[in-house]
């Protein structure tokens, strides 16, 4: 299948260890074939996410919640150093396409960096951590009822979205504009995961969604690579170059993040998140007694009170 929710699923349980056996298979899979590129190993990383998003979403209903998130984050962890390698060079070359001589030290330096050796007992650590993941999910349960579980997850993702995104607007640096990612994210893989519902209501909120998290990732790339600059690899007036163009375009994303994520994040999150429930709780209503139907409720949910 793939990372939504299907109407024919019983129960979030059963959609839960589905999502969940599929993105680990795939993972595993991943790095059973192409190794630890960095291709695969961004790959991997996206899969953990996505199910750590998952996991934030029914974390009210989840006891093993907490455990297994930090599973997939530690596991993460451990295969990030090529590929942030790899995410530093490619953030150089989108702010400097034309590489100007004086910052090519700089440049040549993140260049051995990408290709240089990692250590390969984090790695196998990391893919013995995700098989272990994999092994347990066939045992995960979760309490209470799916439309409270779901109308609550929604709630908290909204509501910490937006207050996240209003304590970067207050301080605009590193740490607040990096936490404000992390929860735009998870309502991006909430949305996804409740985009059959209605595709037509829900997918421009998805895409809207991935635009605010990808310009928010550039932002906090950005920050990293400031950080990683090391004294004396480039001259002082090559430096302050590389600063200035860094800042301008830090500049330029908080200027279209903050107005996008304010209309995203409108509305009260409860009444938001039961208003997605109702069209949740139409489509699987829908799907039961018209099995051969379209899979959406655009066709019926004018009707939702």
């Amino acid at each position: 299948m793939s990372y939504q929710f299907d109407p024919d699923e019983p129960s979030l349980q059963k959609a839960l260890r589905r999502i969940a056996d599929e993105e680990l298979s795939a993972a595993l899979a991943v790095l059973d074939e192409s190794g630890l590129s960095p291709r695969a190993v961004h790959d991997v990383r996206k899969r953990a996410k996505k199910l750590r998003g998952l996991l934030r979403l029914l974390q009210g209903s989840f006891p093993d919640h907490a455990r297994e998130t930090a599973a997939l984050r530690d596991a993460g962890r451990l295969l990030a150093q090529r590929r942030d390698a790899e995410v530093r060079l490619a953030t150089f070359d989108r702010l400097f396409p034309d590489s100007p001589k004086a910052l090519q030290p700089l440049r040549n330096l993140l260049i051995l960096e990408r290709d240089a050796p990692h250590e390969p007992t984090h790695q196998a650590q990391a893919i013995d951590m995700l098989r272990a993941l994999h092994e347990r999910v066939p045992g995960w349960t979760l309490t209470g009822t799916d439309r409270r579980s779901l109308v609550d997850g929604l709630a908290r993702t909204r509501r910490r979205a937006a207050q996240a995104m209003e304590e970067a607007a207050l301080s605009p640096g590193f740490e607040a504009i990096h936490d404000w990612r992390k929860r735009a994210k998870d309502f991006w893989y909430q949305t996804r995961l409740l985009a059959p519902v209605w595709p037509e209501a829900m997918q421009p909120l998805v895409q809207a969604a991935e635009d605010l998290t990808e310009a928010l990732g550039l932002h906090h790339d950005i920050a990293v690579l400031q950080g990683h600059l090391p004294p004396g690899v480039l001259t002082a007036r090559a430096e302050a170059l590389f600063n200035r163009k860094a800042s301008a375009a830090q500049r330029d994303i908080e200027a279209r993040v903050f107005p996008e994520g304010r209309r995203l994040f409108a509305g009260d999150p409860k009444e938001m998140a039961k208003l997605w429930v109702r069209w949740w709780a139409l489509w699987r209503d829908q799907a039961a007694s018209a099995p051969d139907s379209p899979r959406s409720i655009s066709a019926t949910v004018s009707s939702t009170p």
